[in-house]
């Protein structure tokens, strides 16, 4: 590039092996997101999840509560079924023309809600540690109820972060996929650690660990407990991986989540500092609910949506990121 900006680079995701083109100079056109509403006070009249409001949700599953009760005001942290879920625990039997078609069945799983923050305008981030803390134990007791449903393969748990993070309410929230299969990222991902990276004495995520940490170039915090960094072949910009230092397959299995919660903390307000609170989409990659065998590392994946993904990362499944992962780590480093 004339302008010296570096010219375009493919990387090849250690994990995966998807390759992904880095082209910082189409920064340069990037799409900008729609502004987020500006919400004032703390509740909202029209808002579902916003606390007094309760009668308005399906009852609810669970609750972390200052008082007693159920499905009334007093709660930090509330879980529900989604009102309108693609997974149902209800789902029919299969009809007549799916029993015989093995690629027909009925959608049947769980789906949840999982309301974060008790103030419509306050994500848990926003509010301190403490919150994100239950917000993370919440995660981890939700997992560990679908341990023993034999409906379920594997708990998906994400959040969208504004509209254009695809939230369809504005109140901070979360959800649960209870998935009756493997989704194919985290198929892809366990073959990944089996493959050639990795051998029957060590983890590919352990050694890409030790790889950030020694490089420091894509660190972005850390602390005795865990690690958050740009990763080497990242798909969108400011993508950001939180994980583990110690060898763990599963989430909620962790020992240590006050150490999480502290480094999630710094990290998604500093997306607020620094980026300007951009949409965003993270999830949890944990082993499936049943079985041990495969090598896995878990992972919390953030992925702001800065950019808007086009027809080559939708048709072809080749992900275009406009900024370095190097760069990435530099502007979130700042405090």
């Amino acid at each position: 590039m004339t302008d010296g900006t570096p010219p375009p680079e493919l990387r090849r995701d250690p994990i995966t092996s998807n390759w992904v083109i880095l082209a910082a100079g189409r920064s340069k056109r990037p799409h900008a997101p729609a502004a987020a509403r500006v919400q004032k006070g703390r509740q909202q009249r029209d808002c579902p999840f916003c606390e007094g409001r309760e009668s308005e949700t399906p009852p609810e599953i669970c609750a972390c509560r200052t008082c007693e009760g159920h499905d009334c005001p007093g709660w930090t942290i509330r879980v529900f079924p989604n009102k309108f879920p693609i997974l149902t625990r209800t789902a029919p039997t299969a009809n007549r023309n799916q029993a015989a078609d093995p690629d027909r069945r009925p959608a049947a799983g769980s789906h949840e809600v999982i309301v974060d923050s008790p103030f419509h305008n306050l994500t848990p981030w926003e509010i301190g540690r403490d919150q994100v803390l239950a917000m993370l134990q919440m995660y981890r007791d939700r997992i560990l109820a679908y341990r023993s449903d034999a409906l379920v393969e594997y708990v998906h748990i994400i959040r969208n972060h504004k509209a254009g993070g695809a939230a369809s309410q504005e109140h901070p929230h979360s959800q649960l996929f209870g998935l009756p299969f493997i989704p194919p990222m985290i198929d892809s991902e366990l073959s990944g650690f089996e493959g050639e990276w990795s051998t029957e004495a060590a983890c590919l995520m352990c050694d890409i660990i030790r790889d950030e940490e020694g490089n420091e170039s894509r660190m972005v915090d850390a602390n005795d407990s865990f690690v958050a960094f740009s990763p080497f072949a990242s798909r969108l910009p400011y993508e950001t991986w939180i994980v583990p230092r110690e060898h763990q397959q599963r989430f909620e299995d962790c020992g240590d989540l006050d150490s999480m919660a502290e480094l999630m903390t710094g990290l998604l307000n500093r997306y607020r500092t620094q980026l300007g609170d951009p949409p965003f989409n993270y999830w949890i990659h944990t082993y499936p609910l049943h079985g041990e065998s495969r090598p896995f590392h878990w992972h919390l994946e953030i992925m702001p949506r800065i950019t808007v993904p086009g027809g080559l990362e939708m048709g072809a499944g080749v992900w275009v990121n406009t900024v370095a992962p190097e760069d990435a780590a530099t502007a979130l480093r700042k405090k």
